[in-house]
């Protein structure tokens, strides 16, 4: 005769929490190391939400190391990842927070350039002046001659602050000859945002941008709706629509150039009307002691609420009633239906946009 010996040994980590940072867009590794194998069960987790492989994300098991693999990470990544890896005699969890680092975009460089050509002889010597202050090659400004008398003043990465009267003069022992120019830097809004605006049908709705820079160039929008109108008061642009309909819902964008460039920023818009049912409660008889269920449905589940009322008394939650809804069902539940039960229930759903009702009339049977 043949016996097997099951050792009885439960899962243990053998590596702490950890935070694990890496950049948007590249590669981010979790690992944990478990004893107690055989598992009869591992499962990863994100913010308490499962996960299963995909093209990017991916699942590994070697021995008791556990691994997730998820490729070109972005901020919706961010969170707690944990694994909890189960045998016959209980469960372990490890866990790491992920931190996404969003790149910096790169600022365009912008460069403010002069070029010359000097004659004279001997060859005249070549000064730069902003306003009435000496300019000297410093940081990002440089400054260039060459025997040839051809040559270059040159501001990388220019600013606002770069505005000014440049002068060149260029003298020798016999005199001395200058030129000005006038460098106007024209202010480029960077900065880009995109919000959820969520409003009801039938009210007024004013989308607004302030713009960093006066000079703008502005372009109507061909087949404008009736009910929408634009403005702009002292670099302020405005579209308002009124009277919302259903078919104003999408994503609104702001585009603003000058000579500098281009931004733009957005804003999604939803229109939100009020639920109606499109399944009512019905005429319902019930046993004593028997479960009792109501159901109706609505069309509408965004910022939307219950309220249940038996003959004008609110109806809670409670071990005996249970009440739910979800995907647009509204459900009231009672296990073990009682005498007291009967009466009128009336179902209320609201939103910001309005609210609507329906009732039925419950019956209640003594068992015979």
């Amino acid at each position: 005769s043949s016996s097997m010996t099951e050792t009885s040994t439960r899962c243990s980590s053998v590596r702490p929490r950890t935070t694990l940072e890496v950049r948007s867009g590249e590669v981010a590794e979790f690992s944990c190391s478990f004893d107690g194998q055989p598992f009869t069960s591992v499962v990863w987790d994100h913010n308490g939400q499962n996960l299963v492989d995909t093209e990017r994300v991916r699942r590994s098991e070697g021995g008791g190391l556990l691994s997730l693999l998820i490729q070109s990470v972005d901020t919706d990544d961010q969170g707690t990842y944990r694994c909890t890896a189960t045998n016959p005699f209980g469960q372990s969890t490890c866990s790491s927070f992920l931190r996404v680092q969003v790149k910096e975009p790169e600022e365009e460089r912008r460069v403010g350039e002069e070029i010359y050509t000097l004659s004279g002889d001997p060859l005249p010597d070549v000064q730069w002046f902003k306003g009435s202050s000496i300019i000297q090659p410093a940081g990002f400004v440089v400054m260039a001659n060459s025997p040839d008398g051809s040559g270059f003043f040159s501001i990388e990465s220019v600013k606002e602050e770069n505005s000014g009267t440049y002068t060149c003069k260029a003298c020798n022992l016999f005199g001395e000859a200058a030129c000005s120019a006038e460098l106007v830097v024209i202010g480029q809004k960077a900065q880009q945002e995109r919000q959820l605006i969520q409003k009801t049908k039938g009210l007024k709705i004013s989308l607004t941008e302030q713009s960093t820079e006066s000079r703008l160039n502005h372009q109507a929008v061909s087949s404008v709706p009736e009910h929408y109108r634009t403005s702009c008061e002292k670099n302020k642009h405005t579209l308002e629509i009124a009277m919302l309909e259903a078919a104003d819902g999408g994503l609104y964008v702001c585009r603003a150039s000058n000579d500098a460039g281009v931004a733009e920023c957005s804003t999604e818009l939803l229109v939100v009307d009020k639920p109606s049912f499109v399944k009512p409660l019905g005429p319902v008889a019930a046993v004593v002691g028997a479960p009792l269920h109501l159901e109706c449905q609505v069309d509408e589940d965004t910022g939307v609420t219950v309220t249940w009322t038996r003959d004008g008394r609110k109806v809670h939650q409670s071990p005996d009633c249970k009440l739910s809804f979800e995907n647009k069902t509204v459900n009231l539940d009672i296990l073990k239906t009682t005498l007291k039960d009967c009466g009128n229930y009336v179902c209320t759903v609201a939103n910001e946009a309005g609210s609507s009702s329906c009732s039925t009339s419950v019956k209640v049977q003594g068992k015979v």
